[in-house]
């Protein structure tokens, strides 16, 4: 795995630590900042099909300079469940699990973790479809493992 670390956070070897148990060979990954004046306090994206890249394989991973920590960021960790308004309309809804991460470095590697899991599934020819709360579940796991959450 090939890290372009091109902020100021020290993040390379946490990332690598992380994944270690899998095989990433040939995954890249670039950690930029996000545009100025963006809204977003952080983005990420797996590419599977990126130009210059050997069959995808890219992550790309941007957060926001202007970010407080500690900050708080909700995880999908169910599955979906209906329930009728006192109206009659039916209302499709996930639990979610509000995770505080302490510092960039943590909010960097729980969305590098998010999309490795993506990475994973295109590796294994699964469908890209749907499987936002898997991934998420995934890069749970994974901190809580580390320590960097509390069940």
């Amino acid at each position: 795995m090939r890290v372009l670390n091109r902020t100021d956070y020290n993040v390379d070897g946490l990332l690598c630590d992380a994944v270690n148990a899998f095989d990433p060979d040939g995954l890249t990954v670039e950690i930029k900042y996000c545009p100025r004046g963006s809204r977003r306090y952080i983005s990420g994206t797996y590419y599977r099909r990126a130009r210059d890249y050997e069959d995808g394989k890219l992550i790309r991973v941007r957060v926001n300079r202007q970010n407080r920590y500690p900050l708080t960021v909700p995880f999908k960790t169910s599955e979906y469940f209906r329930k009728t308004t006192p109206r009659g309309h039916e209302q499709v809804y996930q639990k979610l699990v509000k995770l505080t991460l302490g510092s960039a470095e943590h909010l960097i590697l729980a969305i590098f973790l998010h999309e490795f899991s993506h990475y994973l599934d295109h590796v294994a020819g699964r469908n890209g479809r749907y499987k936002q709360t898997k991934a998420d579940k995934f890069a749970l796991g994974i901190l809580r493992r580390m320590g960097i959450s509390q069940p």
